[in-house]
């Protein structure tokens, strides 16, 4: 990416924001064959949101969770050419919730059996209840809570789904549609949930992410940082001041 300069030309698609979307929309264009765009990104490099810190001892953070889950051979393949086929480790998750003064494996509504027994019932009924709910529902939810309900039920949402996605997004269940799920929250298997209860099982294996690729050097950030470099530079312009 080019530092900033006079910008004295105008472009049919200006891209804002060197994250994974404007960077996807960037080589989307280009292989499309379409040469008027730019893209300009407020930070010193590519990656947003999804980028890499390294502190002044060598240190490296990564800006958020960010993990790669994909099963779209387009984008692994986009992937594998920017960051190289070789350079990646194949990692499972570990991951668990501090709750209630006790660690429960991810994803939590997989993983009742590590709660209280007041708790469990409490999950339980509103997961049966739930299951009830859905099959004789004639309309799909709208917002995200209503999803929540209608697929884990009142004692997940009150206990995790809410405080959780609330500390995530800054907005309440109730004022986020649901649209954007797709793999990214996973269900619960009603019956495999009450038998993890029954034997006290801890089941972490669920959800989209179980297994992911992570690169061998550079964090989240460095995938981004390769797929930038794939754009021609001098159609991307960093530390832009917006206002």
């Amino acid at each position: 990416m080019g530092d900033m300069g006079p910008i004295t030309h105008q472009v049919s698609v200006l891209i804002i924001g060197a994250g994974p979307t404007g960077l996807g929309a960037a080589t989307r264009l280009q292989q499309h064959g379409h040469q008027d765009w730019l893209l300009i990104e407020q930070a010193a490099e590519a990656g947003g949101l999804a980028c890499s810190d390294t502190t002044a001892e060598g240190f490296l953070f990564d800006v958020g969770g960010h993990v790669i889950f994909s099963h779209w051979d387009y984008f692994d393949e986009l992937l594998d050419t920017a960051v190289g086929k070789d350079n990646w480790n194949t990692l499972q998750r570990v991951s668990y919730v501090w709750i209630r003064n006790t660690w429960v494996p991810y994803p939590f509504q997989n993983n009742i059996a590590a709660l209280s027994k007041e708790h469990q019932v409490s999950c339980l009924n509103g997961l049966i209840e739930a299951k009830v709910a859905q099959a004789v529902a004639t309309e799909r939810p709208v917002t995200f809570d209503q999803w929540v309900l209608r697929v884990m039920g009142k004692g997940i949402a009150d206990l995790f789904m809410r405080p959780y996605n609330f500390k995530v997004w800054g907005f309440p269940t109730t004022q986020l549609q649901c649209e954007w799920l797709g793999e990214r929250v996973a269900t619960v298997d009603v019956a495999r949930a009450v038998s993890n209860v029954i034997h006290n099982k801890e089941d972490a294996g669920w959800g989209p992410n179980a297994v992911f690729r992570f690169p061998k050097q550079g964090g989240t950030g460095a995938i981004w940082a390769a797929v930038a470099k794939l754009l021609p530079p001098e159609k991307q312009v960093c530390s832009w001041g917006f206002t």
